[in-house]
């Protein structure tokens, strides 16, 4: 049986037990402070929400990601205070996790998805901005070294087009924002494109006729989100939502229709989904507890299991317990990651 508990601002409740932060790998230098600006498109857009003032700190993505491996279990990816790399795994489909191991490098932001044949892609910035992926050689086996993208970012989320190809996007620390995707499934990759608008926060899912929406939030805590109009294809423009977050994640569920989670200023945790496959929204309704930051996956037999960081660094997930259905108590993994 696995201790319940709900994920609280000061984890109080959490056992102490710490991962110690590695050394940042010397060989992940920063990269230039910007990216191509090629394939910019024109329409309604979210704004920054500070344009004329000084500038804020800078404001970094999610510290936690999920994808799905080739035999349907989970895993984990998550960043430390030290900005050293972990990962864990469900042992079975939908069964309990591994021991957390500890990737070489050092990174503050994390994304992944599932390559076309199944092997688990991850994707992440570091503290400079630059842009670093790695990826499972062989379904569930061994992992790739790091390999470098041209540019910088400070959040970053990954989707799989219809027809098999990653595409992943970014905000860097002016707010613009990017995407760029393989050229050919699991081969060499585009050169960076911009999208209109302004934005500190991403997400992508890829709905179930196969096109890939890109949710993201701005530095006001404004919500938006735009979609491919054909697998593949253009993009809409930008489409606002009501309500203010600090963070995003995106899965689908086992019927096709996407679910959008988010963290707000208050650490407070909501939700929303479409109520038919590529439709409308239903109204936000809100999780008990409190997280920072969150990520999503779909469980092999359609289940959405969602995860997230408290601002005390303790981690937590809940699953749905049934296909589109109610949800689980958090339970509380070990470790600590940036909160």
């Amino acid at each position: 049986m696995r201790k319940r508990y709900r994920p609280t601002r000061t984890g109080s409740r959490a056992r102490s037990m710490r991962l110690v932060a590695a050394a940042a790998l010397a060989v992940l230098f920063a990269a230039a402070p910007g990216v191509a600006s090629a394939g910019a498109r024109s329409v309604g857009k979210p704004a920054a929400a500070e344009a004329g003032h000084q500038a804020r700190a800078t404001v970094f993505g999610s510290s936690v990601a999920a994808a799905r491996n080739a035999d349907g279990r989970l895993e984990f990816f998550g960043t430390n205070s030290g900005d050293a790399i972990f990962h864990r795994f469900q042992n079975s489909i939908g069964g309990s996790w591994s021991p957390w191991a500890q990737f070489d490098g050092g990174l503050r932001a994390v994304a992944a998805e599932t390559n076309a044949d199944g092997r688990a892609e991850l994707f992440g910035v570091n503290g400079g901005g630059a842009i670093f992926h790695r990826w499972q050689t062989s379904p569930g086996g061994a992992w790739s070294g790091w390999e470098q993208f041209d540019g910088a970012l400070t959040s970053i989320a990954a989707a799989r087009n219809a027809d098999g190809r990653l595409e992943i996007f970014g905000a860097n620390s002016a707010g613009n924002v990017y995407h760029r995707w393989q050229t050919a499934i699991g081969g060499p990759w585009s050169n960076w494109a911009q999208f209109d608008g302004a934005l500190t926060q991403v997400a992508a899912e890829t709905n179930a006729d196969g096109r890939v929406e890109l949710f993201g939030v701005n530095s006001a805590g404004g919500i938006f989100h735009r979609w491919q109009t054909s697998p593949g294809g253009s993009w809409s423009g930008w489409e606002q939502f009501d309500g203010a977050l600090t963070s995003i994640a995106a899965a689908r569920n086992a019927d096709g229709r996407l679910e959008i989670f988010g963290t707000n200023s208050g650490d407070a945790i909501f939700h929303r989904f479409q109520t038919t496959i590529g439709g409308g929204w239903s109204p936000w309704a809100q999780f008990d507890g409190a997280l920072s930051q969150v990520a999503a996956e779909t469980n092999a037999d359609g289940r959405v299991e969602l995860f997230g960081v408290n601002s005390g660094g303790y981690p937590f997930h809940r699953w749905q317990t049934a296909i589109g259905g109610p949800w689980s108590n958090w339970v509380q993994f070990d470790g600590l990651l940036r909160g």
